[in-house]
């Protein structure tokens, strides 16, 4: 986390135009088939692991190994760094009211943070939430369309944004308004958020079955990987 959220410092500092994913699972088995949303991943400046799916198929890999950032988490540390260094915010997503309500939270919770713009997920005209965003210069954007909706939005109109830092959250804002509430600490830490979430969300089906999924993938990658080595 602590990396991550330097990252971000280092983000705002550079200037310029920078996209952040949290990646998971599910992310992963669609980028797999998917090249628009493959394309998108790949040229963001920062994915962390939102996912349980991410860090194990990183270990089925052999990659180095790294814990696992949930993106809620990420996203209120990055509010808390907007609000020390008087940082503009703007919050994009989820249905009406719930923006608005995870605004005010995020003002009472970090003093002095500009929330400086709200528009929820259900604009029919890319231009109209654009311009309410050009208008209110924030330096950090937060949307919340979901996957991968999100990410390709961000990927499409970053340049004509103009925003330092954009960050897909998907239901971060339902979490923050209340509307949603995230697993108890040791759910988490046992990597069983996924479940907890499709307890309360049943139509999130498609995210947990992502899970063996992309598990699969990881499997017939490495063995890809071994075969090449013995050529």
């Amino acid at each position: 986390m602590a990396q991550a959220v330097q990252a971000v410092r280092r983000m705002l500092q550079a200037g310029g135009v920078h996209q952040i994913v949290t990646a998971n699972g599910a992310m992963l088995v669609r980028a797999a088939r998917d090249e628009r949303i493959r394309h998108a991943l790949n040229n963001a400046s920062l994915a962390i692991a939102d996912g349980i799916g991410v860090v194990l198929a990183a270990r089925i890999l052999g990659r180095p190994a790294f814990p696992r950032v949930p993106g809620v988490e990420l996203a209120q540390e990055v509010c808390a760094l907007a609000a020390a260094e008087k940082r503009r915010v703007f919050l994009l997503g989820a249905a009406p009211g719930v923006a608005a309500a995870a605004a005010e939270v995020l003002r009472k919770r970090y003093p002095g943070l500009q929330v400086v713009g709200v528009v929820d997920g259900y604009f029919r005209d890319d231009s109209v939430a654009i311009d309410a965003i050009r208008q209110a210069r924030p330096d950090v954007l937060f949307v919340a369309l979901g996957f991968p909706r999100q990410e390709l939005w961000i990927a499409s109109h970053r340049e004509r944004l103009g925003v330092p830092v954009c960050m897909g959250v998907g239901g971060t804002l339902d979490v923050l308004a209340g509307r949603v509430r995230r697993a108890p600490q040791l759910v988490q830490h046992m990597g069983l958020e996924w479940a907890y979430r499709l307890m309360q969300e049943p139509r999130r089906w498609r995210v947990a079955i992502s899970l063996p999924l992309v598990i699969v993938l990881a499997v017939v990658e490495r063995v890809k990987e071994g075969w090449k080595r013995r050529q």
